[in-house]
């Protein structure tokens, strides 16, 4: 496959290695995500910049795999289960598939993501090995590991960085050009398709009384303020309007060490970057002021 950079800034067959380095490490790392998503840890797949060419700034790539198990074993199994191991030429038809001139769209990653333009489906249909997406009157052709890799944070991520040179100034535009295919090409108007929003899993939701120790306080929009339980300091909102508004007419004074008696919500979520937990103040029951002086009895 050819990477092709486009643009004022690279007619001349140069380009910026700021420009060039990002997009190609990126492009690896794409490959390899896509590898793993796909395969596993059943094959290994490597780039290789082999030559570039007079033009715009043409770089070919490579891609060589390698498998961990007896070769053949593995292509029989391929050939005999639909969830075999996807061979590099598979991973690029998955990746920069793209089917032009036809009212119906079709393709691989890069092109479903350039039809949803940011969007979330109308609707999803599964028609043999083939998934229809729909939006509006318009749907894209494709298949469940071209889904797969669009919804691996990894693949969506890398696929990011490898368009990223779009947002400098002098490159309007990335083509990926294979033998016997229709180029896919992304322009600079195209790059706000590639952001993602990750979705968060939760996993448990409750509310109890706590006691909690002010550690300090906030009067800022978010009302986050650093309290603890005796354990590690935490940062916690405050959703309580009737002791916020206490609060904005001065009728609370807090001292230092003081302690609020509250009904704290505590929601855990689990996303591809590990477990996160969010606390809410929901209701100041009781607000003690810090202790002044030692209890004889």
């Amino acid at each position: 496959m050819t990477l092709v950079f486009d643009g004022p800034s690279v007619d001349d067959g140069e380009i910026d290695v700021q420009d060039l380095a990002p997009a190609l490490l990126a492009m690896g790392e794409l490959i390899q995500a896509a590898n793993q998503e796909i395969n596993g840890n059943r094959a290994q797949i490597s780039v290789k910049v082999r030559a570039t060419a007079e033009g715009s700034f043409e770089v070919d790539l490579a891609l060589i795999q390698s498998f961990l198990e007896n070769t053949k074993i593995l292509f029989d199994f391929a050939a005999e289960n639909k969830d075999g191991i996807a061979a590099a030429n598979e991973l690029t038809e998955l990746l920069f598939k793209f089917v032009g001139g036809t009212v119906t769209m079709g393709g691989g990653l890069f092109a479903l993501v350039k039809f949803l333009k940011g969007r979330k489906p109308d609707k999803i249909e599964h028609n043999g090995g083939d998934v229809h997406i729909h939006i509006g009157d318009n749907h894209f052709v494709t298949n469940q590991r071209t889904i797969q890799l669009a919804e691996s944070v990894a693949v969506r991520e890398q696929a990011k960085k490898s368009i990223s040179s779009l947002s400098n100034n002098g490159i309007d535009k990335i083509k990926v050009k294979r033998s016997g295919h229709d180029d896919l090409e992304v322009s600079k108007s195209e790059v706000g398709y590639f952001e993602y929003e990750e979705t968060e899993e939760e996993l448990a939701d409750e509310t109890r009384t706590m006691t909690l120790q002010i550690i300090s306080l906030s009067f800022k929009e978010d009302n986050k303020w650093r309290v603890t339980d005796g354990g590690e300091p935490f940062s916690a909102t405050i959703e309580d309007s009737t002791f916020l508004n206490k609060i904005a007419n001065n009728e609370i004074a807090f001292s230092k060490g003081d302690y609020l008696v509250c009904e704290v919500r505590e929601r855990q979520f689990r996303s591809s970057k590990g477990l996160k937990k969010e606390r809410s103040i929901i209701e100041v029951k009781d607000h003690k002021p810090a202790a002044q002086q030692l209890r004889l009895i």
